[in-house]
């Protein structure tokens, strides 16, 4: 990485799983990292990631909250490069799915504020900082569920992702004249907190799906990130990397 001064990499949703291998590998990559989660423990979390790392406690679903987490990295470095948009959440049912009659409104209202509408939030603040230094990469974190129809995935949960999806190739349009690129990735069966939360029943059958043979680890969607995040991916954007061990082949 060759800039006057590091850059400068936020990732949301990066207190475990994906967010967190995220992380580690962006500041493994030499980036300033900033990690923010709503939960109080991303401190102690960031403090043990090797590399130059900052704790920023932000509820996602709380515009309010963006704004003063993205002014707060504004203020301590004057900049913010890599947007990783990874926080999400998929309520289940008895270990399952809701169907669409069972989602109360207040859930749906709550799964598109955290997976969609902080995505697009934090899109509107960050790439102001990003047309001031002509460089940028926003990297949304979708999922399977967005790409095609999958048994496991609520229709709020589906809805978000493929909503990213749009989003993103938005974004890479508006942001190309500032050398601003705007990928999606898409993650399959992935070891997480929220795959953890179906049942194993629901978790052996999908596992059965994969041609592959086995869930992902997160290391695995942090490797593309790390990708996409650096110069080698500068003629990329509006793309959707799908990372699913070949559960779904378009």
């Amino acid at each position: 990485m060759s800039t006057a001064s590091p850059r400068v990499a936020l990732v949301t949703g990066a207190a475990s799983g994906i967010g967190l291998a995220i992380a580690t590998q962006l500041a493994k990559d030499g980036f300033v990292t900033v990690m923010l989660d709503r939960s109080a423990s991303i401190t102690s979390i960031a403090a043990d990631v090797a590399g130059q790392t900052h704790a920023i406690v932000c509820d996602v679903a709380d515009e309010t909250a963006i704004h003063a987490a993205v002014e707060a990295v504004d203020a301590r470095y004057g900049r913010c490069d890599v947007l990783v948009n990874n926080a999400g959440i998929h309520p289940k049912r008895e270990g399952g799915k809701f169907l669409i009659e069972q989602i109360p409104m207040a859930q749906w209202q709550e799964v598109m504020a955290v997976n969609l509408t902080s995505a697009f939030v934090f899109c509107q603040r960050v790439m102001p900082l990003m047309r001031r230094h002509r460089w940028g990469r926003i990297i949304n974190i979708s999922s399977r569920g967005g790409r095609t129809a999958s048994p496991v995935a609520s229709a709020h949960y589906a809805a978000t992702k493929a909503g990213l999806i749009g989003f993103t190739r938005i974004a890479a349009l508006e942001g190309a004249v500032d050398g601003i690129t705007a990928n999606c990735v898409a993650p399959g069966p992935i070891e997480s907190a929220m795959t953890a939360g179906s049942s194993p029943e629901v978790r052996a059958a999908f596992a059965r799906s994969v041609p592959l043979g086995r869930y992902g680890d997160p290391e695995e969607i942090a490797s593309a990130v790390s990708y996409l995040a650096g110069d080698g991916s500068s003629f990329i954007t509006g793309a959707i990397f799908d990372i699913n061990g070949g559960t779904y082949m378009p």
